[in-house]
Formats: structure tokens, sequence, C-alpha cells
């Protein structure tokens, strides 16, 4: 692809059929991989693997030998640190890194380059950076919704890695933290649920005009709101969270960024993704000089659809007509 900038599809966006069809695994994923002419992939561990975060030998080559057959590559691990596992204390220092340790050997041994690193506090990359280079596997922090750019630790981060200057640590930027408004089917995701659209439209309205979480609640009970609100303020204060992008912090970390999340949530036959502005983003990324790989990762079964062909597909579509615009 023009501006060697590729495309690869984390499995995360068959979670559907994963969930609901029994049979549908990695043979059925990297067939439809096939289909849809990508030959990059990424795995989240605690979703595919049985004995997460330490899965079975059997398991690990299974995956090397059905995407030896289908000539795919395994790009990219998704590990978790679960810092909260323990219910009467939160992991020290040392059980963290043997979380990321436990997600490395894993990565290794599948073969990909690098494991999008999630609950990684910031003071450990040090240490990290050291055990990524020993396994040779890039470890890169998700910045993922509703974390921005922007935010203190993320510069923070940045700061380290341009100190550290380690080519094994890094950015994942995630582009559902770019999300300016909810998508359609969202919205319609909680009428059905019983939600008022007036009090739906109030709550994007003034998301961001100094209310807090609880004022939103508040509000919703005054405006005579039930439980679909209060979902909706929940995921739209949280991992739906949208705002005018942050660009500018955007850009601030471009320099530390391994590859990226191709996040979406839902496209039109048109192919034009109307919340996330993937034109300016995607134009910035070019003119960085990026060279590497854009992992699409369809979250559509938030709204509980079994469309991932079909709308990965699109996206794939609009990705490869905008970079070779840019």
């Amino acid at each position: 692809m023009k501006n060697n900038i590729d495309l690869g599809v984390s499995l995360y966006g068959f979670t559907q059929r994963f969930v609901e069809e029994d049979g549908y695994g990695f043979e059925q994923m990297f067939q439809d991989l096939n289909r849809l002419g990508v030959k990059k992939f990424e795995i989240v561990g605690a979703q595919m693997f049985s004995h997460y975060p330490n899965p079975t030998d059997e398991e690990i080559q299974e995956v090397v030998r059905l995407a030896k057959k289908y000539d795919v590559q395994p790009f990219s691990y998704g590990g978790y640190v679960d810092f909260a596992k323990y219910q009467d204390r939160d992991m020290d220092d040392d059980e963290m890194m043997n979380e990321v340790v436990f997600d490395l050997m894993t990565a290794h041994k599948l073969g990909c380059a690098y494991i999008r690193g999630f609950g990684i506090p910031v003071h450990l990359y040090e240490r990290v950076a050291q055990m990524a280079e020993f396994y040779g596997v890039k470890v890169c922090y998700e910045i993922h919704a509703p974390e921005r750019p922007s935010d203190p630790h993320i510069q923070e981060l940045a700061k380290l890695f341009e100190r550290l200057q380690s080519p094994w640590v890094g950015f994942v930027p995630d582009f559902g933290c770019y999300i300016e408004r909810p998508n359609e089917l969202h919205i319609q995701r909680f009428i059905d649920l019983g939600a008022k659209r007036e009090n739906l439209q109030f709550i994007i309205d003034h998301r961001w005009s100094g209310y807090t979480e609880a004022d939103m609640l508040k509000k919703m009970e005054e405006m005579g709101g039930g439980l679909a609100e209060k979902m909706a303020v929940s995921e739209w204060f949280g991992y739906m969270s949208f705002a005018p992008a942050d660009i500018e912090g955007f850009e601030s970390i471009l320099p530390y960024a391994k590859y990226f999340h191709g996040k979406f949530y839902h496209i039109a036959e048109d192919c034009v993704e109307t919340t996330i502005p993937y034109e300016q983003l995607l134009d910035l990324v070019v003119k960085s000089g990026f060279d590497g790989t854009i992992m699409i990762e369809y979250e559509g079964h938030s709204f509980y659809l079994n469309d991932a062909m079909e709308q990965i597909g699109r996206h794939i579509k609009m990705e490869q007509r905008i970079l070779s615009q840019a």
C-alpha cells in the first residue's frame, strides 16, 4: 500500500460469531482473513485462549500451525495486567511485571512482533523495555478511551519514551479516543431499551459543558429518565466517551507510535466514517513518516450485530481510499 502503511485485522472483531457459533475459532477466522485479503492479525489473549495468561503449548502451536496453513501472520498480541485480580489488595510491581512476562512469553512463542499492553503503570516501563528486548517483542501502551493523548499520564509516558530512546516500547493509539459523537446505532440501542431520544440528545449536547457523570445521572432522573438513560451516561462518560478530537495531543505522541488500532463501531454502505475524523488522523499519520500497520478493530458486537465481514470489508475500502489520497 502507498506510504508503506498496511492493514491488519484484530480477531476481536469476530467476537459475536466467536461467542454465538459453536466451532467458529481460529481456523474459521483465518479463512475470513483470506477472504478479506488481509495477512496480519491481532489476538486478544484473554478472549481467545482457555488458559490465559498462561496458554498451553498446544493452544499456541495450534495457532502457529493454522497461521502457516492459511498464510497469515500473528502480528500483535493483546495482553493485560489484571492488577485487581486479588480481592484483598492490588498487585505490587513485581507481580505486575510477572503478568507482563507471561504475555511476552506467549507473544514470543506465537511469533508476534508487538504486544498491546494494557494496565501497565507508567513507572514500570523502564523495566518493561528491558524485558521486551530480552524476548524480542515490542510492548505498546494502548491509549484507549476515555483516555486522551493530552492527558498528563500519557504525556509523562511520552517523555519517558523520549528519555529511554528504546525501540522496544511505545504507544498503540486507539482511534476510539477520537470519537466526536455517538453512532446512530448506539443511540438507537438505548432507545430500544426504553430511553427517550430527547434525553439522549441532552447527554450528547452537554457531555462537555461542565456536567460530571454524577451530575448527569441526577439530571436524567429530573428529566424522567430510567435505567436506559443511566446506561447511556455510564458508557458515554466511560469507555464510549466522545469529545472534539484531541488532534494536538495525537500529533504529540506520533513519534512514539508503533502501530495503531483502527477502531470503529459501524460504517454504512458509502464506506464513510461519520463519528471519527479518519481523514484528518490518517493524514497526520502519513505526514509523520509512519511506516507500519494499522490494525482494524471492529467492535460492532456492542450492538449485538453479526456483520463483521461486511463491516471490516467496508472499513478496509475506506482506509485504502484515504491512504491512497494522503
